[in-house]
């Protein structure tokens, strides 16, 4: 079926049938009036689910979306919670292992690796079995690895079980944000999306308080190992919440039409099977705007790292401070300041898509959220993280501590400001295959964030707080260039990636906005560009 935009422009449409096309009937993204006719292929499992309950979007009540939400926010925080809960404990495991402290720190380097991998295997099987499924089967895993590390008595030991941790902990981080845009609107997307990053991020500044406080208070040395059972129970009520109160959120999945398929044949099963391959979410890095934004989230989260790995070994030693609890709990500035970054930065990027839309007359760029990431990325975050080296490397005395916590917060929410955004605009340009393009983006940013926990304390030691801080801050500014230059030129990537390969594979949505009465209107029409491409079995 073709579709052509009428003369009069999206916002005086007529009102016809046509205005309930299936989900895959669009307007061509930043398509000009009159510009010629564009031909869709509808995907006839979403068309069918239109029909059953309407619009995609409006299955679930708010109140039900914010459960979801919170339960997905609260699933993610696993997988970095588990990470940092290593970092106070550093030198108690090396002395309950007999190993040195920077064999430990390298530990983390290889969980840090493993989360970022393992997704690229969870991501297609999620697009294929639905988000629930999945949850269900890598939250357990979660549990078993922390007992494992909980109960570890080598090196080795710990290796092995750090990374069915890891593996266990990964789903979320990438099929969480396939939930979240599964039930919620472009113009309503970037507030969910950063309560979940906010609520995943608070993991790092937190797991370091609870594990000092274990670590210092739990006699025997036993602190570390009593934080490993603290996760195995989290875990357990994570995969409780889903069970129980998670609904699947899926517009379509595979294994529905492939059961469909086998009933027509005549065959009777109730499971179906499938391999796909782990590798094909890399090659979505092809996408030029997929790479790059990626790269920028790797970039900007390696300040994050740089700040907090030598945390214990900088602030620690320069202010005086011995008590591991004490040091636990200066891991909280930056967790404040990516929750409050984090519900600045969804209200931004909405209004940054509204306001947008009505100044191109319904028509949606995804790029227009990158807007507003230009502060954060710009001068908060690049500026707070130089200011924090300089500081803390020439500052003595309580003020100075003072000052650099209330530094260490405002990078935490420039962060929150960057990386939120950049993860709902990767959803709002390939939401088809959002699991996987999460999945990708966060292979390179958490690879990148292995190798910053690995160098980031031994060049602090060797060159300095303030240099090191002055490195993070120029690949800060490095990431605001790329945004700056995806702002500008991603919609033409696109465009003349679509034209290369014959077929339109990024999620193109035509909103209308209209001004009735007191206020603004808002009607969408959300559509998916991409045909489903059917698995093989």
């Amino acid at each position: 079926m073709k579709k052509s935009p009428t003369s009069d422009g999206p916002s005086k449409r007529k009102s016809t049938d046509e205005d309930q096309r299936t989900l895959a009937e669009v307007p061509r993204e930043g398509a000009a009036v009159g510009e010629g006719e564009v031909e869709d292929e509808p995907d006839p499992t979403l068309a069918h689910a239109q029909e059953r309950k309407g619009d995609v979007y409006d299955r679930f009540s708010r109140r039900r979306k914010y459960a979801i939400v919170g339960i997905v926010a609260y699933s993610a925080l696993l997988a970095p919670f588990a990470s940092s809960s290593f970092l106070p404990s550093i030198p108690t495991i090396s002395n309950d292992l007999s190993c040195s402290g920077d064999v430990i720190n390298y530990t983390v380097a290889i969980y840090l690796v493993t989360i970022g991998v393992a997704p690229l295997a969870w991501a297609p099987y999620a697009r294929f079995y639905g988000r629930k499924p999945i949850y269900l089967v890598s939250l357990p895993l979660f549990c078993v690895g922390s007992m494992g590390v909980a109960l570890s008595q080598s090196l080795v030991q710990l290796i092995v079980t750090r990374i069915l941790q890891g593996i266990g902990a990964s789903s979320v981080l990438s099929v969480g944000a396939g939930s979240i845009g599964d039930i919620y609107r472009p113009t309503e997307r970037g507030r969910a999306m950063g309560l979940m990053y906010g609520g995943a991020l608070f993991g790092p500044a937190l797991a370091p308080l609870v594990a000092g406080l274990l670590t210092q208070y739990v006699a025997n040395g036993y602190g570390w190992r009593a934080m490993q059972w603290l996760l195995c129970a989290m875990g357990g009520l994570a995969a409780g919440l889903v069970l129980f109160l998670l609904p699947e959120t899926a517009h379509s999945r595979g294994v529905v039409a492939e059961l469909e398929k086998r009933k027509r044949e005549g065959k009777r099963s109730r499971f179906v099977w499938v391999w796909l391959d782990p590798i094909k979410p890399v090659w979505l890095l092809r996408y030029k705007n997929v790479l790059v934004i990626s790269i920028v989230s790797s970039v900007v989260l390696e300040t994050t790292y740089a700040i907090l790995v030598p945390l214990t070994y900088t602030i620690g030693p320069r202010y005086s401070i011995t008590s591991v609890a004490v040091l636990g709990l200066l891991y909280l500035a930056p967790g404040v300041g990516n929750l409050i970054g984090s519900r600045v930065a969804g209200i931004q990027s909405d209004q940054a898509v509204k306001h947008s839309l009505r100044l191109r007359n319904g028509i949606f760029h995804p790029e227009d959220r990158l807007r507003a990431t230009l502060i954060g990325s710009g001068i908060i975050l690049p500026v707070t993280v130089l200011a924090y080296g300089i500081v803390v490397q020439f500052w003595m005395g309580p003020g100075g501590l003072a000052v650099a916590l209330i530094l260490i917060a405002a990078s935490g929410f420039g962060l929150m400001t960057i990386l939120a955004i950049c993860n709902t605009y990767l959803v709002d340009s390939m939401q088809t295959r959002s699991t996987e393009v999460i999945a990708i983006n966060n292979c390179l940013r958490y690879v990148a964030c292995a190798a910053s926990s690995s160098y980031c304390l031994p060049l602090t030691n060797a060159i300095g707080v303030a240099p090191m801080n002055a490195i993070s801050s120029v690949l800060a500014w490095i990431g605001f260039a790329l945004i700056a230059w995806t702002i500008r030129d991603g919609s033409k990537w696109r465009e003349d990636q679509e034209r290369k390969e014959g077929v339109k594979m990024m999620v193109e949505e035509g909103v209308k906005i209209e001004n009735e009465g007191k206020g603004d209107r808002e009607t969408e029409k959300e559509g998916n560009a991409e045909p489903e491409k059917k698995e093989e079995v």
